[in-house]
């Protein structure tokens, strides 16, 4: 009795943990859910900062068991969450889609808490990298620079995602506005033309780039334009010519007399006053095909106190007065001569020579130097520079007036040239002459 009970016994109870295992294992393949995650780590790369709110990224959640899988919260930290449906249920192969954004290139995580038995926390990386500006540098102009004439600007621009030449380049003046603009060269390289036309006096410019997300880099200098214009180029009918003063357009130079006796001629640029006290001039001279006489001038006209443009014969070179050589009128301002004839008991020397005077007084010259032969039939280039009250003045290279010179420059003035024979002659020609005021302190 006891064994066959006990044989009983263990068939029952076999077969009481065998049925109970297997139910077990088919209920939890047909309940447990499962959470699926695309992507598990979102990367977008770079992205333009102006347009963060639109750079939406998806993230897809599934429920990829059998069981009703609860999504009990969603959790996003450094991003966007653009929606939030939780709390929700996915039933099998059911899928909710997420859209999220960055707010700038800090890194995000989505956290998903759900009913998922083998992963109830699960936390999704976020990274985007925020387009970066273009970089600039400017090469010239430098700080401080002073500009004459035509000049070439340069910089260089690269940036971290946009190719160099689709990189957009301005340059901008706070005088004249905008200047230039176009594309960068495939190495990187910008430059520009500023001419002379453009506003005298102080200026800042600017040059920036920008590329295809918008991003602006900007870099400025502040420089001085001085006003400098090529009085050739000029329309004929801004000169004053008088007495025997003519414009060669055949030749492109002012004749201010020919080689004959008695002449005397000015001709006086009208188009710009310049400041007396703050100007560079260059011109070239020819003094010849005559017997000697008497030599041309430049002089700086004061517009106010002027009543004619024409100064006196002989001595007087078209400008001076107030001697015994010449009747005037002298001409108010300042003049500076090459003189070829010597007038004895009037001029300070029988040489050829250079004298600064005011107010056309021919007798009482502020500053003189002896001279090389002049009149030799060859052109002669000088270049002036008044910096009250410095004066330089060089002929052909040579300096030949380097010094501070006592006197009145405070006026504006119309630059011009005179010149006069008397018994003796020489024809006296003008031509290149480029005027720059000097507006800008070195």
């Amino acid at each position: 009795m006891n064994l066959i009970r006990c044989g009983i016994l263990l068939v029952v109870c076999g077969c009481s943990d065998y049925n109970l295992f297997e139910k077990n294992q088919v209920s939890d393949t047909e309940q447990l859910p499962q959470l699926g995650v695309d992507p598990i780590a979102l990367d977008m790369g770079i992205v333009c900062e102006i347009t963060l709110e639109e750079a939406l990224a998806s993230i897809e959640l599934q429920n990829t068991g059998l069981g009703a899988l609860n999504i009990d919260a969603l959790e996003i930290e450094g991003w966007v969450l653009v929606s939030n449906p939780a709390p929700l249920t996915l039933l099998t192969m059911e899928s909710v889609t997420l859209s999220v954004r960055p707010i700038n290139d800090a890194s995000g995580v989505l956290t998903v808490y759900s009913n998922d038995p083998d992963q109830d926390i699960w936390q999704i990386p976020l990274e985007a990298e925020l387009d970066q500006a273009p970089e600039l540098t400017l090469i010239s102009p430098i700080g401080g620079d002073i500009i004459e004439g035509e000049t070439r600007f340069t910089a260089s621009v690269s940036d971290d995602v946009d190719p160099t030449e689709f990189l957009m380049v301005q340059w901008t003046s706070n005088q004249d506005g905008l200047f230039s603009t176009g594309e960068a060269f495939a190495d990187g390289s910008v430059a520009t033309l500023w001419n002379a036309y453009h506003a005298s006096g102080y200026h800042t410019i600017e040059v920036s780039v920008v590329d295809s997300c918008s991003n602006i880099t900007r870099e400025t200098a502040s420089i001085c334009q001085q006003l400098t214009y090529d009085v050739n180029a000029l329309d004929p009918s801004t000169w004053n010519f008088e007495g025997n003063a003519l414009w060669d357009s055949a030749n492109e130079w002012v004749e201010l007399t020919s080689a004959s006796q008695w002449q005397v001629g000015t001709a006086f640029s009208t188009a710009q006053e310049v400041p007396a006290g703050a100007v560079d001039i260059e011109f070239q001279f020819y003094i010849g095909e005559g017997d000697g006489a008497d030599g041309i001038s430049l002089t700086a006209l004061d517009v106010d106190r002027m009543t004619t443009f024409l100064g006196g014969q002989g001595c007087g070179l078209g400008y001076g007065g107030d001697a015994a050589c010449t009747v005037g009128p002298a001409l108010p301002g300042w003049t500076l001569e090459v003189d070829t004839y010597f007038n004895e008991g009037q001029d300070p020397t029988p040489e050829d020579h250079l004298m600064f005077t005011f107010d056309g007084d021919v007798d009482a010259p502020a500053v003189w130097v002896e001279l090389p032969e002049m009149e030799n039939n060859g052109w002669h280039t000088m270049a002036v520079r008044i910096e009250e009250p410095h004066l330089y003045v060089e002929i052909d290279g040579v300096s030949y007036i380097d010094q501070e010179v006592a006197g009145f420059y405070d006026f504006d003035a119309y630059v011009g040239f005179t010149a006069g024979t008397g018994d003796y002659t020489n024809r006296h020609l003008i031509r290149g002459v480029i005027i720059a005021e000097q507006l800008c302190e070195q």
